[in-house]
C-alpha cells in the first residue's frame, strides 16, 4: 500500500502530486529522476518552440514606405509556413534548439526614462529540448538606433548530465527548481507557444495570444483533482487529528498563494459526492471542508463574463437546511446577491455589528443603484434605504415573528428602513406576507422575502443580462407587499 495520501496525477504519472506531498513532509528538494520524468512529459506535450537569443532591427529598416510594408506583410501572412520572412532571418537570431520560458522576470526599466521609446531588463530561465536549463539576464531597448534584444549567457545545467542538484542552492537556477513548490509554481505558468509576426513578440506577449499552455492548464486542474479526492476521503473518515487535514490545508494555502482557483466542476463534484454520501457524512465537517475550496473560487465578474448561474444554483440546491449549515448558506447567499445586484449594491459585508455590538446583521450592502429596483423604491416611494439589510435563515420551516422582528431591529434613521429576508422555502406564503405588511403599519419599515426558487430565477435572469427582468421580478414582490395596505 502506498504511503502517499494524494491521488497520483495522471498528467505526470504522479510526479507532481508526489513532489507536492514531499514538500508538505518537509522534503522540499526534487531529484534528477523527477526532472527527467517531467521533461519527458513536456516533450510529449510539444511545449518546446522557437526562442530568440538576439534581435537587432536597425532604425533604417523602419523607414520604408508604409504602404509597401503593409502589402509585403499581407503577402507574408498569406504565404505563412512556406519559408521564413527575410526580415526575420536578417534580424532575429534563434537558439539552435527549441525551448520555452520556464520563468519570466522581464520588467520595464525606469532608469533612462523618456530617453527610450521602451527599455526593459530582467531575467529569463529557459528550458531546452535537450534538457539544458539556463538562467539568462535579458536586456532590450527601442530607441533611435532601432530595436535590440539580448539574452546573455550566465548559468545553466543539463538535467541528463551527472550534476548534483544541491549545487544549485546558491545559483540563479534555484529560481527554476530550487524546491518543489518553486518548481511547480513555474510549471503552472508556462505560456502557450504561438507564431510570431513581429520581432517584439519575442519580448512581449500580445494579449490576444497570451494564454497558458495546455500542459499548465492540465497541471492546475489535476492538482485540484487530487485535492478534491483528499476532501472526499476526509469527509468519509473525518478525524480531527488526521494529518491528512494538515496536508489539505497546506495544499489549499499553496493554491491560494499561486492564485490558482478550482474549476466549477470541482465544486459541483463535491456537491454530487455529498448527495450520494450524506448519510455517512458529518454535515458540519463537510461544510468546513467545502469552505476551504469555496474561498479559493474567484468572484464571478459580470462586466467581462456572464455569471455561471448553474454553478451557484447547484451549490444552493446542494446545501442542506439546519443550523450546522447556516454559515455555508449564509456565504452562498452573499455570493448570489453580489452577482444578482452587481453594480447596484456595493461594499457588501457579512456579519456586521450594530449599536456598539449589541446587534448583528448577516449581510449589508450600500445602495448605489441608479436605475434598478433599489433606485425605484428610493426615488418613487421615498423609501429610506442607504443601506440594504439582509438576514439569512437556513430553516426547514417558515420564518416567524421573531425573525421578522430581528430584521426590523436593524432599521434606523441613519441606516435605512428596508431589508430582505432570505429563507429556503415558504410553505404558508400568505401568512409570511401578512407579517411583513404588519411591519409597514406598525413600524414604517419594509421587508420583502425571497426563497430559493426566487434566487434561482434571479440568477438565471442575471446570467441572461436581463436587468429589466430582474426589476420586474422584484417589483412584483414589492407590489404584493404594499398594495391593499
Amino acid at each position: 500500500m502506498s504511503d502517499n495520501y494524494l491521488k497520483p496525477d495522471k498528467l505526470t504519472q504522479g510526479v507532481i502530486s508526489r513532489i507536492l506531498e514531499n514538500s508538505w513532509r518537509n522534503k522540499p528538494n526534487i531529484n534528477k529522476l523527477e526532472l527527467k520524468e517531467i521533461h519527458q512529459v513536456l516533450v510529449e506535450h510539444e511545449i518546446f518552440g522557437e526562442i530568440a537569443k538576439n534581435i537587432y532591427v536597425p532604425i533604417a529598416e523602419m523607414t520604408e514606405n508604409t504602404d509597401e510594408k503593409l502589402l509585403k506583410g499581407i503577402q507574408l501572412h498569406r504565404d505563412r509556413g512556406k519559408e521564413e520572412p527575410k526580415n526575420k532571418l536578417n534580424h532575429v537570431t534563434l537558439f539552435p534548439e527549441k525551448g520555452f520560458i520556464l520563468k519570466d522576470g522581464i520588467h520595464g526599466a525606469a532608469f533612462g526614462r523618456f530617453q527610450y521609446v521602451y527599455r526593459s531588463k530582467g531575467d529569463r530561465i529557459f528550458w531546452f529540448e535537450s534538457g539544458i536549463i539556463e538562467y539568462r539576464p535579458v536586456y532590450s531597448t527601442i530607441d533611435e538606433y532601432g530595436f535590440q534584444y539580448a539574452a546573455v549567457e550566465f548559468d545553466g545545467c543539463n538535467i541528463f548530465d551527472d550534476i548534483g542538484l544541491d549545487d544549485i542552492e546558491h545559483s540563479p537556477l534555484n529560481e527554476a527548481f530550487g524546491n518543489g513548490k518553486i518548481f511547480i509554481s513555474n510549471l503552472a505558468r508556462i505560456k502557450k507557444d504561438f507564431v510570431r509576426d513581429y520581432p517584439i513578440e519575442y519580448l512581449l506577449y500580445p494579449p490576444d495570444v497570451e494564454e497558458l499552455s495546455p500542459f499548465s492548464v492540465q497541471l492546475r486542474e489535476q492538482i485540484w483533482d487530487s485535492i478534491i479526492e483528499l476532501i472526499k476521503e476526509l469527509a468519509l473518515n473525518s478525524k480531527s487529528e488526521d494529518e491528512r487535514a494538515d496536508l489539505l490545508n497546506y495544499l489549499t494555502d499553496f493554491m491560494e498563494e499561486q492564485n490558482i482557483q478550482p474549476n466549477p466542476y470541482h465544486i459541483i463534484t463535491l456537491f454530487d459526492f455529498y448527495k450520494e454520501n450524506q448519510s455517512n457524512i458529518n454535515q458540519s465537517d463537510f461544510a468546513e471542508l467545502l469552505s476551504l475550496v469555496r474561498k479559493q473560487s474567484s468572484p464571478l465578474d459580470n462586466t467581462s463574463n456572464p455569471i455561471k448561474a448553474n454553478l451557484l444554483i447547484k451549490q444552493l440546491e446542494g446545501t442542506p437546511t439546519g443550523k450546522e449549515n447556516a454559515r455555508a448558506y449564509h456565504d452562498l447567499i452573499y455570493d448570489c446577491l453580489t452577482q444578482i445586484f452587481k453594480g447596484n449594491l456595493k461594499r457588501g459585508k457579512k456579519e456586521i455589528d450594530l449599536n456598539e455590538g449589541r446587534k448583528r446583521v448577516d449581510i449589508t450592502f450600500d445602495n448605489f443603484d441608479n436605475s434598478g429596483f433599489f433606485s425605484f423604491i428610493r426615488d418613487r416611494y421615498q423609501i429610506h434605504c442607504p443601506k440594504v439589510f439582509i438576514e439569512c435563515k437556513n430553516y426547514s420551516s417558515d420564518p416567524k415573528n421573531p425573525e421578522i422582528d430581528q430584521l426590523l431591529g436593524r432599521f434606523g434613521p441613519n441606516q435605512g428602513n428596508f431589508g430582505i429576508l432570505l429563507c429556503r422555502q415558504i410553505n404558508d406564503y400568505t401568512r409570511l406576507l401578512r407579517r411583513c405588511k404588519d411591519v409597514i403599519h406598525q413600524f414604517k419599515g419594509y421587508i420583502i422575502f425571497l426563497e430559493d426558487a426566487d434566487i434561482i430565477n434571479l440568477l438565471k435572469l442575471k446570467e441572461a443580462s436581463d436587468e429589466e427582468g430582474i426589476l420586474d421580478y422584484l417589483l412584483i414582490k414589492w407590489d404584493q407587499l404594499i398594495l391593499n395596505n
